[in-house]
């Protein structure tokens, strides 16, 4: 496996673990005590309280981004041997596509302090911009990044399973995201008509994305040491 290749595999697994932790960034809310409610008064008060929080996921998200686009940039290289030009590009756009999301999303985080001047100056703009930037970013912008990092890692899996340059388990394991896809454009997207089983199954699917984009960044990474191991052994 070349140097890219082998930073393409890294940058996934750094993609990996950051998601995790704004995945459980985003849970501070309740950690400190505020309802989990969507109401802006609650929230805005949260923000008064933590914005370094809300700055911190900014940032986060931004890592996520970039390390997202070198991750898919160079991974295509993994994926084109034995696969079709069209295949992997398509697949590679929708990680540009999810890394652009997550940046876009991070943006608004990182306007924070806006959000909590116009609040000071109005508590009703205030939660009107709060409202703004919840529907835009989260439902918005996340729901996007989401969307299309499961898309590509549909499509890594299959290429993977086709050309056996992934893991077959790996590739078994993209299962994961196709759930999480399925809940976001299929049927199972009407949280409010689930079972409280399923749709705390269906919210655990976001960081399973990440744990499988860990688990390919690892067994690409691992993969190459092996192949060089044994071209080192085979020239010696």
């Amino acid at each position: 496996m070349s140097g890219t290749s082998r930073l393409g595999a890294a940058s996934v697994i750094v993609f990996a673990l950051t998601g995790l932790v704004e995945f459980a960034l985003e849970l501070a809310p309740q950690v400190y005590g505020f309802a989990d409610t969507d109401s802006p008064a609650v929230s805005l008060q949260y923000l008064h309280e933590h914005p370094y929080i809300y700055a911190w996921a900014g940032v986060i998200l931004l890592v996520m981004a970039i390390s997202l686009v070198i991750g898919a940039l160079h991974l295509s290289d993994v994926l084109r041997p034995g696969a079709t030009a069209l295949a992997v590009r398509s697949t590679t756009v929708f990680g540009l596509l999810a890394a652009a999301s997550f940046f876009g999303h991070g943006v608004l985080r990182l306007g924070v302090g806006p959000l909590l001047y116009i609040d000071g100056l109005d508590p009703d703009w205030g939660e009107a911009a709060y409202l703004v930037v919840q529907i835009v970013g989260i439902h918005g912008f996340a729901q996007a990044a989401i969307t299309a990092l499961c898309v590509w890692a549909i499509g890594v899996s299959l290429i993977g399973l086709r050309t056996r340059v992934v893991p077959t388990l790996v590739c078994a394991l993209g299962i994961i995201p196709a759930i999480r896809l399925l809940g976001i454009l299929g049927p199972l997207g009407a949280l409010d008509a689930l079972p409280d089983v399923a749709w705390i199954l269906f919210m655990l699917s976001i960081p399973g994305v990440y744990l499988w984009c860990l688990i390919l960044g690892i067994a690409v990474l691992r993969r190459g040491r092996v192949a060089l191991t044994h071209r080192a052994t085979a020239t010696a």
